[in-house]
């Protein structure tokens, strides 16, 4: 069906039920950012095919909302939809445009398996002002979308303790541990990579990301998780069963949730689980709401885990830095796509390679200035050598996930764009060599990404950085480095990305990424102090630096990082690529 007729048929099925506005998002049952095909309503309804965006229909407009990452691309993409630039000036998010378009004792429905019980309670609250009634309990897209993908069921598999650093029953107790502090008889868990790093276990239900559907409900004296039986071979099953872990069916956790006592405390995190879970639990249990323990202890990594993460940056360097080369050296005509499909084979190369960690962008000119330009064959291009490309990508390896953003120029930049690039790495080093007290959030750290840029009247609309899993999800939260105040202090052991960038539409874009881990610094009588260590290992582009625009400072910090460089990859590399990257990385 067309978009038109869909439309049709969508808003005769509002007419039946009573509806007048629908809301559909981006989301899952487990609210991931990342989500199966399976549960890309939004996706087959619009066309547009990036990770974050929220659709509405009325019975008069057709309306979709995404953020500065997608804006380019949504326009590109979409069809029969008029887009809302979120986050822009005088822009009205989608909840205060359906306040305003709609009447009193208007419905709109919203298929509350696919949004949160935290943004159902905020929406909820804003639509009463407006006596505008919201219907979770609505599902209109499902028989419309007849060629509807099938829910994945790969195979589930164990991921070593050699690579984990931790055994299943570890990670249970030190969850159940954090469960006894906040008063907590029981724990639903929804959030697929929380579930991935508890059990240890590993998949590929949602393309680049090693996860499995499945929730869980851990309790004092026994844990339940809710997976399709046909992803667990009899290995897996044994291991699982063998750590008192009871397999039941992944539809099994609405009743399991109903029949939970009268009086049973539930530690719920609001965000991380769907307005139809929140719903199926008994009403007789007390609802405890809180992060989920598995986010807050995941996300500092234990010392395998980070002895790992530095072994895999220098496999990944490796592989970079080979992909570079080709790139710089190579005969043939290259095409973004052509590019991604060689830094992959380049990493395919590396030991305990599993996967890419999200679909590789590889943007030439014009295009880099989307954040997040996916290539198509009907938008693939050449790389000449009279524009910018930025490349962006990351592997999964069983011994950690990787993401590097390089920005290159293979013939004669401009005096503007070695500017823009100095600048945008001027951020990335402030950053980098940043020192900051015990109970910094990331917000305040982010101003630094951006002082040179401001400075100059620019800025950039995405975050300067996010968490990162040990071979799960390239976005990884709590903590972020962002302006957003999110309340989450960076702690020893968090894994961060610091890539500060620089856009202008229609011309080019500029991204300069590494991966960095917060590390105790000293403490004086102002008190503890942390710091950034840099893990990801690859060169930046000398001929895109303005040496005068850099301090003395900033400048032996950029000798001593490209030395780091070159010691750590040289020894993996062949002769006449270990001669090229001497000379990518001499001192200034």
């Amino acid at each position: 069906m067309k978009t038109n007729d869909i439309l049709s048929a969508l808003r005769a099925k509002m007419t039946r039920h009573g509806v007048d506005a629908l809301i559909i998002p981006s989301g899952d049952p487990h609210q991931s950012e990342y989500t199966a095909a399976h549960w890309q309503a939004r996706h087959w309804l619009t066309g547009f095919k990036g990770s974050a965006g929220t659709a509405v229909v009325t019975h008069r407009a057709a309306n979709l909302w995404t953020d500065f990452r997608y804006w380019i691309q949504a326009e590109a993409q979409m069809d029969g939809f008029l887009l809302f630039k979120q986050g822009d000036d005088g822009v009205p998010d989608y909840d205060e445009w359906l306040a305003g378009h709609l009447d009193g004792g208007a419905c709109i429905a919203l298929d509350g398996r696919m949004v949160s019980a935290a943004q159902t309670k905020k929406l909820r609250k804003v639509f009463k002002d407006y006596d505008i009634h919201l219907d979770t309990t609505i599902d209109l897209i499902s028989d419309l979308w007849t060629d509807r993908p099938p829910m994945p069921a790969t195979k589930a598999f164990v991921l070593s303790e050699s690579f984990a650093g931790q055994t299943r029953r570890e990670k249970l107790d030190a969850i159940r541990r954090q469960m006894e502090k906040k008063g907590a008889d029981a724990h639903l868990m929804s959030a697929l990579d929380d579930i991935a790093w508890t059990f240890n276990l590993r998949g590929a239900d949602v393309h680049t990301n090693p996860v499995n559907l499945a929730f869980a409900l851990i309790e004092p004296d026994k844990t339940r998780l809710f997976i399709n039986p046909a992803k667990l071979d009899a290995n897996v099953t044994e291991l699982l069963e063998g750590d008192g872990i009871g397999l039941l069916p992944y539809e099994d956790v609405d009743n399991a949730l109903s029949q939970l006592s009268d009086g049973t405390k539930l530690l719920i995190q609001p965000e991380a689980v769907s307005d139809h879970l929140h719903r199926a639990a008994n009403p007789g249990c007390k609802l405890i709401e809180g992060q989920n323990p598995a986010t807050g202890l995941k996300c500092i990594k234990n010392p395998v885990e980070t002895c790992h993460i530095k072994e895999t940056a220098v496999k990944d360097g490796r592989a970079v830095v080979r992909f570079l080369h080709w790139l710089a050296t190579t005969e043939e005509q290259v095409t973004e796509i052509s590019a991604a499909a060689k830094i992959l084979a380049f990493r395919q190369a590396e030991s305990d390679f599993i996967d890419p960690s999200f679909d590789s962008i590889m943007a030439f000119g014009d295009h880099s200035a989307m954040c997040h330009y996916a290539a198509t064959e009907d938008t693939d291009v050449p790389l000449t050598r009279d524009a910018m490309f930025l490349n962006d990508s990351g592997g999964n390896y069983l011994t950690g996930t990787t993401d590097i953003t390089r920005t290159l120029h293979l013939g004669t930049p401009t005096d503007r764009e070695i500017r823009d690039y100095t600048l945008v790495l001027r951020g990335h080093i402030a950053v980098a060599t940043s020192k900051f007290p015990v109970g910094t959030r990331g917000y305040q750290v982010d101003t630094l990404a951006r002082q040179y840029l401001w400075q100059q009247g620019m800025d950039f609309g995405h975050g300067t950085g996010h968490g990162v899993g040990f071979f799960l999800c390239v976005h990884e939260g709590p903590a972020r480095i962002s302006p957003h105040p999110v309340d989450q202090v960076l702690k020893p052991g968090m894994l961060l990305t610091n890539e500060p960038g620089l856009y202008r539409e229609g011309e080019y874009g500029i991204r300069l990424e590494n991966m960095v881990m917060v590390a105790e610094d000293e403490t004086t009588v102002f008190g503890k102090f942390l710091r950034f260590e840099n893990i990801t290992l690859c060169h930046f582009e000398r001929n895109l630096i303005d040496k005068t625009l850099l301090t003395d400072t900033e400048i032996r910090w950029l000798d001593n990082y490209h030395r780091t460089v070159y010691d750590a990859l040289a020894p993996g590399l062949p002769e006449n690529i270990q001669s090229w990257l001497a000379d990518k990385t001499k001192g200034l």
